[in-house]
């Protein structure tokens, strides 16, 4: 078989025969490498230390979470007394500017009332003056 003479369908043929190829060797090489075990060390630093020493570091480190947590409860508890004390204060206080206002508002609800029983009186007396005053001028007439 001669290059010039190979048409387009049998090129597409040849080609597509060398792709798969291809990608069967890749497929096979990819399962032969995950599948392979690969030697694994585990090396320590240092040298690892005795039972009674390994205690002692799990004693001391036990004392010092300990002492940390007491340092947060203690902060904990000076915090929440701290929050407490001001939130109180802080109740007081409102309870005292409620107290103040609903005076303040009571107090001027009077002095509306008063001024609207004053404004029915005036109106009354306005009315008794127009009444007199017809009558002046019916007499007068």
């Amino acid at each position: 078989m001669i290059f010039a003479e190979i048409t387009n369908s049998e090129l597409g043929t040849w080609l597509y025969a060398a792709v798969t190829v291809a990608q069967l060797a890749a497929t096979i090489t990819v399962l032969v490498t995950i599948n392979s075990k690969q030697r694994r060390e585990v090396s320590f630093a240092g040298e690892p230390v005795d039972r009674k020493e390994f205690d002692k570091h799990v004693a001391e480190d036990a004392a010092v979470h300990s002492q940390i947590f007491a340092r947060i409860g203690g902060a904990e508890r000076g915090i929440e007394s701290r929050v407490m004390t001001r939130m109180d204060k802080t109740e007081t206080d409102s309870r005292e500017f409620r107290r103040v206002v609903h005076q303040d508002i009571t107090a001027i609800g009077n002095d509306v009332a008063a001024l609207k029983k004053e404004a029915e009186l005036a109106n009354q007396r306005v009315f008794q003056m127009d009444s007199k005053i017809d009558r002046l001028i019916e007499r007068n007439q």
